[in-house]
């Protein structure tokens, strides 16, 4: 999204390191405090004053420059107020960034001035827009055809789907883990994907075998088995950087996970997780034991048959000691707990 960098790398850098950041702060989110664990659209820096909205005011920053980039490059369609065809893709572009210039002011003016206090899934309502926006331009106004340009931005369209359907469902599920993990994973997933169609645009090497150039600046394959090989090896890339993702993934869990462990001879977070709701359970009855609470429900029911023994007994007075007119003795609860049962 700025100027500096060839076309499509900048979106791919700005949207693979925010996804990497949100990966990266949603991970050590759970491992560290799981039972507080809440979906976020944006994370702190973990520094006071100003720095801490970094996140928001480095989005401001570069979709401002974006927007103002896409205008400026046809700015003349501007001035005669007609949108020639070469320059519509640049409305689109400014169009879906609009939304994610939408998006941080309201975060901003939300938790930063706390100005404009928003209900619960406000935030990524709005965040969710702008992908789902994204999505239908992609969809119906932009790169029409049958050709290796709009086969890629098919692929595109798949992922802004599930990225867009992912937050949807967060704001239903905000402490749900899973969701807010696969959220982040397919927004890194969108700015590896955008890296793939610059390497097609931009380095001529990564052109596939038997395409050439075109003056749009993007491979134009022959039909026939050039373009379906073509294809195919975009489709073998967009599998592989999946793979990729989730691997790292599960390794920066497993990272978290040992860099979040006590020193030895202590409990780590591991086993913490594993016997976190009978810590909660414990804390509320301090000193008792697990198996107290069947106790308390087993010593009436045993009472009762203790009466109706000795009502058995002295009803019938010929009977012998039999071991049905044996009488049960309770005294505590770990008595009970100490006698051995066959």
């Amino acid at each position: 999204m700025a100027s500096f960098l060839p076309s499509h790398i900048d979106q791919a850098a700005v949207f693979a390191l925010l996804g990497l950041w949100h990966l990266l702060n949603t991970l050590r989110n759970y491992v560290t405090k799981p039972s507080a664990f809440r979906c976020r659209t944006w994370f702190p820096v973990p520094v006071a004053g100003t720095l801490k909205f970094l996140e928001l005011w480095v989005l401001l920053f570069i979709v401002v420059v974006f927007v103002f980039n896409q205008i400026m490059r046809a700015r003349a369609d501007v001035m005669l107020g007609v949108i020639q065809t070469a320059h519509l893709q640049r409305f689109q572009h400014a169009v879906f960034a609009s939304f994610f210039l939408l998006y941080v002011v309201v975060a901003l003016l939300s938790e930063q001035s706390r100005v404009l206090p928003l209900p619960h899934g406000a935030l990524h309502a709005t965040f969710a827009l702008g992908f789902t926006v994204e999505l239908l331009v992609f969809h119906f106004g932009h790169h029409a055809g049958d050709n290796l340009e709009s086969f890629v931005h098919m692929l595109m369209q798949i992922i802004l789907l599930f990225l867009s359907l992912l937050m949807y469902l967060e704001i239903l599920w905000p402490h749900s883990f899973l969701l807010s993990t696969a959220r982040c994973m397919v927004l890194l997933f969108k700015g590896t994907w955008f890296g793939q169609i610059g390497l097609l645009i931009n380095m001529p090497y990564a052109t596939p075998l038997g395409c050439k150039m075109s003056s749009d600046d993007f491979p134009v394959c022959p039909a026939g088995d050039v373009n379906h090989r073509a294809r195919s090896i975009q489709v073998l890339i967009f599998g592989l950087q999946m793979i990729a993702i989730v691997a790292f993934t599960y390794v920066a869990y497993a990272v978290l996970i040992l860099l979040c462990r006590t020193p030895s001879g202590r409990k780590g977070f591991y086993d913490q997780l594993q016997y976190v709701d009978l810590e909660e359970s414990d804390q509320s009855d301090e000193g008792s034991s697990l198996a107290e609470p069947f106790f308390k429900e087993a010593i009436p029911v045993i009472h009762q048959a203790q009466k109706s023994l000795s009502r058995r007994k002295s009803s019938n007075p010929r009977t012998g000691n039999t071991k049905e007119q044996q009488v049960i003795s309770v005294s505590s609860p770990s008595s009970l707990q100490n006698k051995a049962y066959p």
